[in-house]
């Protein structure tokens, strides 16, 4: 009962249970199949290359603790950057096309990088992927997911009219809070392994 009173508040149970939620998760499944094949069709073409980007994400972790800050910023910006193009594409007509095109691109560019370092680099590059941002993602993706379902339904309760839809959103405001805190905390989770990443010299 506690439980249920926690998502009422957080506005998370409207969200869970509604159709849009399902919608938007497969279009990022069909996002990541198609991430997932043409990262491993790349992987064959591009080996040099990945092998480069490899090194370099290694070696921006072996600079050293003033890399921290750097590191951080840019992936709060990212996180913070993916969130906040969720609400826009809500803002905007289409805004099931947009925010159906945006998971499905979230998905194809995660599956794209794990698809190609596992095509070029075998199982270094598996884990390669997993620490540089599959670990984060575990996190990310779902609070992205959340956030655009609370968009997708502002967006139906107010049809091109920006006032309503900001008004629509408001009662989600409590839940879009929260899914940005733990997608800000899961992107952090990126700064540590990447630095397990240099430490075991991946």
């Amino acid at each position: 009962m506690k439980r249920q009173k926690i998502l009422s508040f957080f506005s998370l149970r409207i969200l869970w249970d509604t159709p849009h939620l399902v919608f938007l998760t497969a279009m990022l499944l069909c996002g990541a199949l198609a991430g997932s094949c043409t990262g491993l069709r790349s992987g064959h073409s591009e080996g040099a290359l990945l092998e480069q980007i490899a090194v370099q994400m290694v070696e921006q972790a072996r600079i050293g603790d003033g890399n921290v800050w750097m590191l951080l910023a840019r992936t709060l910006a990212g996180t913070l950057a993916w969130q906040g193009a969720a609400i826009l594409c809500g803002m905007l007509r289409g805004h099931s096309l947009l925010l159906s095109g945006l998971c499905a691109a979230r998905g194809f560019l995660l599956s794209f990088a794990a698809g190609a370092f596992l095509s070029t680099l075998q199982l270094r590059g598996l884990l390669l992927a997993l620490m540089t941002g599959g670990v984060s993602a575990v996190v990310t993706v779902p609070c992205l997911l959340l956030t655009a379902s609370a968009c997708f339904l502002a967006g139906q309760d107010a049809p091109n009219n920006r006032k309503g839809y900001w008004y629509a959103l408001a009662r989600f405001r409590s839940a879009i809070a929260l899914c940005t805190l733990l997608a800000c905390c899961g992107a952090i989770l990126r700064i540590p392994m990447l630095f397990l990443a240099a430490k075991f010299g991946l």
